[in-house]
């Protein structure tokens, strides 16, 4: 062998790898984001040595299409958007549309006396103020009257009635500021129901010649649903909003405060339906209201609306699975609220 040769030979390493295809597979993954991973597979056929017999495949060198797509899931993260956030969405869609069917009647029919509520009251303007002159002084008898069926309605019909559901139709609210509002409304229909009486008497002793006062039956029950109303208000003032009294003759009082809360509210609606009765047969002559003219109609429906509203209030108030439950915030206060309504 020439030295040449023997320089040539010493050039080649003694073990020379020789790849003789390569070959590259992509293997793209979509995943939720909408970007594609790309994965190359690469196979050494054979190693050759420097006397060009080939050696041994090498597997360790080889991955099949199955592994490399184990090893780029394992690689990807994911977004907030996949599987878990779907899932999260659901989840919160589900606790609205799970909502308690209950809450959701509840709802309804609260949203369903409000509106009649406020009918109710629009309508006993056009009455009086269509068919009856308006509103006025003591100088007119007549029109004086007048502030009676308005008042009643304000007051002792619409206001008495939500004060009852104050308790109910805003059930995240604190105890404390619901018993104060309770009180508020109360006194708000107090006040309307003292001027709504001043009217009817002065207008009966005002009128030449006086009316009597005090004959009617729709007189008789009115009275004693204010009278009723007065002592309840005392009686629920002292128990469940003054200091001093002992925690058991609260737990007494209450069945008493709400059972007459929702007598003196109804006896209030029959009495309102026989006053509206009595003024449209005594006030309806031209023509009469036996004709059933248009004064005369709404009349009728003026005293419909009293019905319904009344049977929405006490059957909102009465409801077992409408009742208000505890808040964090009364839990935490409970040793020292002073009522158990």
């Amino acid at each position: 062998m020439s030295k040449d040769s023997d320089i040539e030979q010493a050039a080649v390493p003694a073990n020379e790898i020789k790849v003789e295809s390569v070959a590259t597979t992509p293997e793209e993954q979509l995943t939720s984001s909408g970007t594609t991973t790309g994965t190359a597979v690469t196979t050494v056929n054979s190693v050759t040595n420097g006397g060009g017999e080939k050696a041994a495949a090498v597997p360790a060198l080889q991955m099949t299409a199955v592994e490399v797509s184990a090893v780029a899931a394992a690689e990807q993260v994911q977004p907030a958007t996949t599987v878990g956030g779907i899932e999260l969405a659901a989840s919160k869609g589900g606790t609205k549309s799970n909502m308690d069917p209950a809450l959701i009647n509840f709802k309804v029919l609260y949203v369903l006396t409000q509106l009649c509520g406020l009918t109710m009251i629009v309508l006993v303007g056009t009455w009086i103020g269509q068919h009856f002159g308006g509103l006025g002084g003591s100088s007119n008898p007549k029109l004086e009257f007048n502030w009676h069926p308005l008042f009643m309605t304000i007051g002792f019909i619409y206001l008495y009635g939500n004060s009852i559901l104050v308790y109910r139709g805003f059930r995240t609210t604190r105890k404390k500021t619901l018993k104060l509002t309770h009180a508020g409304i109360h006194m708000a229909a107090f006040v309307l129901t003292v001027i709504a009486l001043k009217t009817v008497f002065d207008s009966h002793n005002l009128n030449s010649p006086p009316i009597p006062n005090m004959y009617s039956l729709h007189s008789w029950l009115g009275l004693s649903s204010v009278i009723i109303f007065g002592l309840q208000y005392v009686a629920g003032f002292v128990a469940f909003l003054a200091p001093g009294l002992r925690e058991n003759y609260k737990i007494a009082m209450m069945p008493l405060h709400i059972y007459f809360g929702l007598f003196g509210f109804v006896l209030a609606i029959a009495s309102a339906v026989m006053g509206i009765t009595e003024k449209a047969i005594f006030a309806i002559t031209s023509p009469p209201y036996s004709t059933l003219p248009p004064a005369g109609v709404l009349a009728n429906v003026i005293g419909v609306l009293y019905v319904v509203f009344g049977a929405l209030v006490v059957y909102l108030a009465t409801e077992p699975s409408y009742r208000r439950k505890p808040i964090p915030e009364d839990t935490a206060l409970l040793s020292s609220n002073s009522g158990n309504e």
